[in-house]
This record gives structure tokens, C-alpha cells and sequence, in this order.
């Protein structure tokens, strides 16, 4: 689960898919189509209106190219422009393109259908993500009506990761966004039970890194939820430590997100 340190290690996902939490981008910035395409969404939306801009990206080429646009609008809105109401535009137009055109090309073109739902189920998970306040992320205020949308991806994820047999990585991934969103709309069983699924498929890929990290996820849950403080507060103490020994550059990571997630959920 991480911010631009998760991006790089994301880049897996967009084929396996991702690292434990953060965003799973397309290109670089540095395609000169990419930042066209950003410069004339932009244009569109102020002078014009939302459906404008999404006509303009669904005009982009094939089904998978425009499924790729919407990705990487999703990622720069997010990173470039600080822009969370329209990283919820554009990830949910995405999303809803790639899944139709998929289901259209399901009998004829079932390779090009898959990749259109690995593609809406990044763009599911980003969303999850880019609507979760525990990354504290400076400049990015989230609403009540941001959390169920981030909900309701996170439980897309996951469903598109098991209609696509997505191996341990992405589960525990899927799962862990999953219990996040739970943590924050205060459900804290379900949360638990989310990062418990997370764990084991980080055990049966031998993450132990994700696997401590998860642990982590549970205690702060116990802890927040108030239900077993004490043996969340255990839990959180063993993850940390845990990830110490490790003393990995992912470690250290999973480290400051664990405290950085306690203190938000704390307030």
C-alpha cells in the first residue's frame, strides 16, 4: 500500500496487478499524447461541460486505447492536478467503458475483453485508493459521498480480480483496499476480516513484508474499533517490529504508512 513508491511496483499490476495499496499507472508523463490528452480534458471541462470531456476521451481510438486514456487521466488528475472530483469522473467513465466494451467483445475478441477488465479493475482499485483518507495525502480533501464511491470500488476490485483468477498478490491487494475503505467508514469487522484475507494471500505469496503490514492493518482496526485494544495494540507493536527486522526499503515504507494510517484514524 504505498503512494508513489506503490506506483512503481504497481506498474506490475496493470498485467498481474499491484503492489499492497497504492495506484497502478499507464505511460509517463513524458508521451506527448498523454499530456495532449490531459491539456484538452482540461479545456473541455472549463469550457464546456463533464459529458463533453468524456466524448472527447471515448473518441481516442480503439477500445483499449481509450481504456489506457482513461487510466492515465485517472493517475494524472490525481498526481499532477490534486484534483479528487475529477479523478471520481473519469475513473467511473472508465470504468464503465472498458466493462461494457468488454462485455461487447466477450465472444468475438475474448483476449482484448480480458485486458478492457484488468484495466477497469486498475482504474477500480486507483479509485479505492485515491478516496482513502489514511494516506493523509496533503491537498486532498474526502467527503462522506467520496467514501462510498471508494467502497464500491474497492468491492469492484475485488470482484474483477476473482472473475479474472488474479493469482495471491492481487487478491491481497484487492482485499487489503477492501478492509481500508471499511476502516474508514468505521466498519471495523469487516475491515478486519479484509486485512485477514490479505494476510493469507500474502503468506501463500511469501510476502512477509505485506503479510507484517497487514497485521498492522488489524491491530490499528482493534485499536480503533475498540473491541480488542489491548490485542491490537500487540499486533500493531509485532508488525512494526517485525518490518525493523526485515529492514527492507518496502519495510520501512510499510512502517511510516502503518503509523501515518493510526494517527489519522486516531483523531
Amino acid at each position: 500500500m504505498k503512494k508513489e513508491l506503490m506506483i512503481g511496483i504497481c506498474l506490475i499490476a496493470i498485467l498481474g496487478i499491484i503492489f499492497c495499496t497504492q495506484p497502478v499507472g499507464g505511460q509517463q508523463m513524458d508521451d506527448p499524447e498523454r499530456a495532449k490528452v490531459l491539456k484538452e480534458v482540461k479545456s473541455l471541462l472549463q469550457k464546456n461541460d463533464t459529458f463533453k470531456a468524456i466524448e472527447f476521451v471515448n473518441s481516442q481510438g480503439e477500445p483499449e486505447t481509450v481504456a489506457k486514456r482513461y487510466l492515465d487521466l485517472v493517475m494524472d488528475f490525481y498526481w499532477k492536478e490534486h484534483a479528487l472530483p475529477q479523478v471520481i469522473i473519469f475513473a467511473s467513465a472508465g470504468i464503465q467503458y472498458s466493462i461494457t466494451k468488454a462485455q461487447e467483445l466477450a465472444k468475438e475478441e475474448s483476449e482484448k475483453a480480458v485486458q478492457l477488465r484488468s484495466i477497469a479493475k486498475t482504474m477500480a482499485y486507483n479509485l479505492a485508493s485515491f478516496t482513502w483518507p489514511g494516506w493523509d495525502e496533503e491537498g486532498i480533501v474526502i467527503s462522506k459521498a467520496d467514501l462510498v464511491t471508494g467502497l464500491d470500488a474497492a468491492k469492484l476490485n475485488l470482484r474483477l480480480a476473482l472473475e479474472l483468477k488474479k493469482g495471491s498478490v492481487p487478491l491481497s491487494n484487492a482485499y487489503w483496499v477492501l478492509g481500508a475503505q471499511y476502516l474508514a467508514a468505521q466498519e471495523y469487522d469487516e475491515a478486519i476480516e479484509g486485512f485477514v484475507s490479505a494476510k493469507e494471500k500474502a503468506q501463500e505469496a511469501n510476502d512477509n513484508a505485506s503479510e507484517l503490514m497487514n497485521l498492522g492493518y488489524i491491530g490499528i482496526a482493534k485499536v480503533i474499533g475498540r473491541s480488542h485494544k489491548v490485542e491490537g495494540e500487540r499486533q500493531f507493536d509485532e508488525a512494526i517490529e517485525g518490518l525493523k527486522k526485515l529492514n527492507t526499503k518496502d519495510a520501512k515504507f510499510y512502517i511510516d504508512q502503518l503509523k501515518t494510517a493510526l494517527k489519522v484514524f486516531s483523531k
